[in-house]
């Protein structure tokens, strides 16, 4: 699973609206585990559950520093961008300004790639079908946490997050209903 290479959510529009849904997945990262989870076990998937929350807290860190240099900078030093099409330096920016644009980035794309493993490792319990869902629902506060310009690995579809969600459960359940 990856980003789709036409995905627009890397503007400073969609910056700022992610902004308010880190927060909110940090919130859902401190929630605890369901009892079913309890039992861990070899289940790959509760390994991409805790680096997902990983991923975000280090988003929710990144966030408050592009803002407090936001804040802190004049406006005329932070002119430069960092999006997933490329960037678009001042060179009379403020260095940490460039940096902090850079940092955004590689934290956005880190966690659009836990969100990935997220259904792409296929959980083996039930108890990590149960953990998958409830951490998937806990963590999308705002209907915007996960991502909706996904492409399968070998490129033939183009969905959101919670489709190839339902895809890996639907999978996976059939032989551990059986079992």
């Amino acid at each position: 699973m990856t980003k789709s290479k036409n995905s627009t959510n890397a503007g400073r529009r969609a910056f700022l609206s992610n902004a308010a849904s880190v927060a909110a997945v940090t919130v859902a990262a401190s929630i605890a585990r369901p009892a079913a989870a309890v039992a861990l076990g070899p289940d790959p998937i509760f390994a991409a559950i805790e680096a997902h929350k990983a991923a975000c807290v280090t988003t929710r860190k990144t966030l408050d520093v592009h803002s407090a240099l936001d804040h802190e900078l004049p406006a005329d030093k932070c002119r430069s961008r960092a999006t997933a099409f490329g960037e678009t330096l001042v060179a009379t920016d403020d260095p940490r300004w460039i940096e902090s644009e850079r940092d955004v980035m590689r934290s956005f794309d880190a966690e659009t790639d836990a969100a990935c493993a997220l259904v792409s490792v296929r959980p083996t319990t039930i108890a990590g079908v149960l953990a998958l869902l409830q951490y998937a629902n806990a963590a999308d506060t705002d209907g915007e946490a996960w991502p909706r310009d996904l492409q399968s690995d070998d490129g033939t579809k183009a969905r959101s997050w919670h489709y190839f969600l339902i895809e890996a459960l639907a999978e996976v359940l059939p032989g551990m209903v059986s079992a």
